[in-house]
Parts: structure tokens; C-alpha cells; sequence
């Protein structure tokens, strides 16, 4: 049994959303500053501010020389401020992706269901706002931009622009190149799949691994030892200096992160994912069954490399210890992947609308874990 119905039924739709931004309110308020007091930045994304090429370069140090070079002193005030307004550009960002696309559809209930969907999980808005702070969410914009600009330009010269930004992400945190990037550019070859785009794909992904690379083993610090290191933040900026994220500018490659991972407390890594599964469980089962309707109506198409690429942060899984945000990119990568296609392809549209109004009764208890469990940080 349906609990809405096809079309005019925006009064209860509009219950439901004035429901879920009020848990949502609820949580900030209450879990993350009463009660956690987590929705103030962790010391781990706080220390990254600290990092600038005053010393020589080092990797993720291009936000903080950015702020250096304009005579800004950083503080832990200074890095809530920065962390705020790139939550509210990214969440705004994300609105934009998911919503415009749907341009016709707007008082669709299998739209709306598709936007609160998004609203609410705990991949989303919530973990924008669960990793304040962090890089991550400046690549998310830089890659959305990228995206745009594949979308509006459709010529050869768009991969310098596109190659220049996301030059820019890795530098201000190498890892972009499996957080975002590879949705970038399967959205590229989803758009573009003939020969000649695909070496300029091949090429440009040579390009980014190869600066990758110099920019994970050349950006290490080169004039102290971590504990000197540590000590002189400490001591510049304060107790909320975090002595692991000093410590990967220090001699930390691929087999120690692996290492630093596999030895990480097996407890508090099975909480951690536990957590994670229980309140994905009716995410990923939606996502499953969407992509087997998907095969079942349109067979096996580009747009399922693209909805794929979507994952591509789970990759990190076995050297950076930070599952929560992998997820999170995952499930937000997701949404975008899904309202690209919609964006170029009617029929496509069509059917997302159509799916999430048959499934309403999945989408709601997706909903409801997600809305009240909140987000997917232990």
C-alpha cells in the first residue's frame, strides 16, 4: 500500500520535510553541541590549517599558505570561520546538483521523496557538516565545478581547466585522487565515449597519478623531526594541535598508512562500520535495487561506470583509517552520478522518478534511520 500518492500529495510530502529538517535541527543542537559537542572542529582537520609551504613545500599545506600569503594569522576561531562557510557552499552546491536536473518535476512525489532522501542521510548535508573542517569538502565543490565545466565547454581545452583544479585538490589534500576525481571523469566519458576522448581521458588520468605520486613522496617535511615539528605548532598554536595528522608529513607512505590501519583497535574499527552498515542498510539496499531496474530496463550502459565511480572513495578503506568519511563521499558521489544522468538523459529521469515513488516505502525507512540515527561518525 502506498502511503502517498503519484501527484498532489505535497501536503504531507511537506509534514514529512518540515519533520525531518526539525530531527535534524535537533541533532545539531542537542547530540553534536550539548551532548558530543562534536560539531565543533576536530583537531585533526584543525591541524591541517596549520600546514604552509613557509618551510618548504609539503602536501596539504596549499590551504594554509593561501591564508599565510594573505597576512592571516590562522587560530582555531579562523578555522571554524573557513569551515562554516565552505559547509554552507558545499551543501548548497549539493542542493543545486540534485535539484535542478528535475527542472518539470518539482511537485513530483518520487522527486521529492529523491530530495529527501538526499537531505536526509547521513552521507549527505549531515556529513558535511559531521567533518567540518576538513579538506574533503573543498574537493567536493572543486569537483563539481570540474563537472560543470566538462558539461557547459564539451572541447578539448576544458581538460587544461579541469587538470589545473584538480591539480588544485590534490594539492590541498592528495587523496582526491580516489575521493572525486574518478567520478569527474567517468561523467567525462559518460558524456564522450569515442576513441579521441577516451586517450584524452587516458592522458589526463597519466597526468594526475604521476602528480599525484610526486606530491605524496616529495611533500614531506625535510627540516625537522616530527616531534620537533609537533612541538614548535604546539607551541605556536596551542593544545589542538593533533600529533597523527603531523605525523603523515613525516616519512608516512602507502605501507606505513597500510600498517597504521591494520593496526588500529579491531574494536573500535568493528563499532565504527557496524555503525555504518546499520544506518546504510536500507541506503545500499535502495542503491542495489535501483541499479538492477536499471540493467533490467537499459541493459549494460555507461551510466552504470559512472553510478560505479561513485565508490571510488572505499578504495582508501585499507590505508586511511577514517571509514565514516569514505562512506559519506560514497553515498554523496551517488546522488550526483544519479542526478547527472538525470541532467542529460529524459528517459533516465523518467525512470528515477518513477522509482522512488514504487519504492516510497523503502525510501521512508531509509528516511527515518537516517534521520534519526544520524551521521555515520561513531
Amino acid at each position: 500500500m502506498s502511503f502517498l500518492k503519484e501527484n498532489r500529495d505535497l501536503k504531507k510530502i511537506a509534514w514529512l520535510g518540515l519533520g525531518i529538517f526539525l530531527i535534524l535541527l535537533i541533532h545539531t543542537f542537542y547530540k553534536y553541541h550539548i551532548h558530543i559537542n562534536w560539531a565543533i572542529m576536530d583537531d585533526s582537520a584543525y591541524t591541517h590549517y596549520l600546514f604552509n609551504y613557509q618551510d618548504g613545500f609539503i602536501k596539504r599545506g596549499l590551504v594554509g599558505e593561501i591564508f599565510r600569503q594573505l597576512d592571516f594569522q590562522m587560530s582555531y576561531k579562523l578555522a571554524h570561520v573557513i569551515g562554516y562557510c565552505v559547509f554552507i557552499i558545499a551543501s548548497f552546491s549539493l542542493l543545486i546538483a540534485i535539484i535542478c536536473p528535475f527542472k518539470g518535476y518539482w511537485q513530483s512525489t518520487g522527486f521529492l521523496l529523491f530530495f529527501l532522501f538526499a537531505l536526509s542521510n547521513s552521507g549527505t548535508f549531515q556529513g558535511f557538516y559531521r567533518t567540518l573542517g576538513h579538506f574533503d569538502n573543498i574537493n567536493f565543490i572543486l569537483s563539481l565545478l570540474c563537472i560543470f565545466l566538462i558539461y557547459k565547454i564539451k572541447k578539448p581545452p576544458v581538460y587544461i581547466l579541469a587538470y589545473a583544479l584538480m591539480v588544485i585538490a590534490i594539492l590541498i589534500h592528495e587523496a582526491a585522487l580516489l575521493m572525486f576525481i574518478p567520478l569527474v571523469l567517468a561523467f567525462s566519458f559518460y558524456l564522450d565515449s569515442s576513441k579521441k576522448n577516451i586517450l584524452q581521458l587516458l592522458l589526463l588520468s597519466g597526468a594526475l597519478l604521476l602528480t599525484t605520486t610526486a606530491v605524496f613522496y616529495n611533500g614531506m617535511t625535510k627540516n625537522s623531526t616530527l616531534d620537533e615539528h609537533y612541538s614548535e605548532l604546539v607551541n605556536t598554536y596551542g593544545d589542538h594541535v593533533y600529533y597523527e595528522a603531523v605525523e603523515v608529513l613525516h616519512d608516512r607512505g602507502l605501507e606505513e598508512n597500510y600498517l597504521y590501519v591494520k593496526n588500529k583497535k579491531s574494536a573500535y574499527k568493528a563499532k565504527e562500520n557496524k555503525r555504518i552498515l546499520i544506518l546504510l542498510l536500507p541506503t545500499l539496499l535502495i542503491y542495489l535495487l535501483f541499479c538492477y531496474e536499471e540493467i533490467k530496463r537499459d541493459g549494460y550502459s555507461k551510466k552504470l561506470i559512472l553510478l560505479a565511480s561513485a565508490f571510488s572513495p572505499l578504495a582508501l578503506y585499507p590505508i586511511a583509517a577514517s571509514f565514516y568519511r569514505w562512506w559519506g563521499m560514497s553515498i554523496t558521489n551517488f546522488f550526483v552520478a544519479m542526478a547527472l544522468i538525470a541532467a542529460t538523459d529524459k528517459s533516465f529521469r523518467e525512470f528515477l522518478v518513477s522509482f522512488f515513488y514504487r519504492h516510497q516505502n523503502l525510501t521512508l525507512i531509509a528516511i527515518v534511520f537516517c534521520t534519526i540515527g544520524g551521521s555515520l561518525r561513531y
